[in-house]
């Protein structure tokens, strides 16, 4: 318990402004929620943007691929209302389409009915999820960051 205080401790001492370091951070959550994205891309994303890489780099190595899975039922309701859909039938549709493999993956049916609404979903609750998340991490180095040191 020790080790993992120390290192949440190194991560409020980054030397770089908290807007840089929670907006790194919150890429990387937004690149892990998002499937498909890794760390190659966030460090691009975070480099463009000119926010702080090694938060960057954490925010998607610890927010990696299970948020995805955790994200999943909000996307699949997102996508579901903005494409009008049952957002039953869209999560029967992506465990019919999973349990059948790839053998059909470029079909009409299943980019347009699922993949779409589905990547919708994604986005736009990646994009949620990380604005509070910011604005949480901004707060907490803004402000709190003096107790850490």
């Amino acid at each position: 318990m020790h080790k993992i205080l120390a290192k949440f401790k190194k991560f409020f001492l980054i030397d770089d402004s908290p807007a840089k370091i929670a907006g790194g951070a919150a890429v990387g959550l937004f690149m892990g929620i998002v499937p498909g994205e890794g760390v190659i891309s966030t460090l691009v994303v975070t480099t463009i943007f000119r926010l702080n890489r090694l938060a960057g780099t954490i925010g998607i190595l610890f927010f990696n691929m299970w948020t995805t899975l955790l994200v999943l039922p909000l996307a699949a309701f997102v996508g579901s209302v903005l494409f009008h859909i049952q957002p039953g039938a869209l999560v029967a549709d992506f465990r019919l389409n999973y349990s059948i493999g790839f053998r059909n993956f470029f079909e009409y049916s299943i980019i347009f009915k699922l993949l779409v609404p589905l990547m919708v979903g994604y986005i736009i609750s990646a994009l949620a999820i990380s604005f509070l998340f910011f604005l949480l991490l901004y707060f907490l180095l803004k402000y709190k960051r003096l107790k850490f040191k």
